[in-house]
């Protein structure tokens, strides 16, 4: 008896697929098309290469000290 192993299926990976042979045939990207192509490649990168979804937290940047005290010379 043989087992064949099934991979789920990416939707990232599909739509560069979609996209990617599109480019192929000569056609040029709509907008939306860009922007799905640019979302999905940073899936794929991120999934591959970068930190989990639970590190990518973001912070708001804090001001130096010394910008906190010009800022408060120009405003008084």
């Amino acid at each position: 008896m043989q087992f064949s192993t099934v991979s789920p299926l990416s939707l990232s990976e599909n739509v560069l697929t979609i996209l990617g042979n599109k480019l192929a045939a000569g056609q040029e990207l709509t907008m939306t098309e860009r922007l799905m192509a640019l979302s999905a490649a940073g899936a794929i990168v991120a999934s591959k290469y970068g930190p989990g979804p639970a590190e990518m937290v973001l912070t708001p940047p804090q001001l130096p000290e010394d910008i906190r005290g010009l800022l408060a010379n120009y405003a008084g």
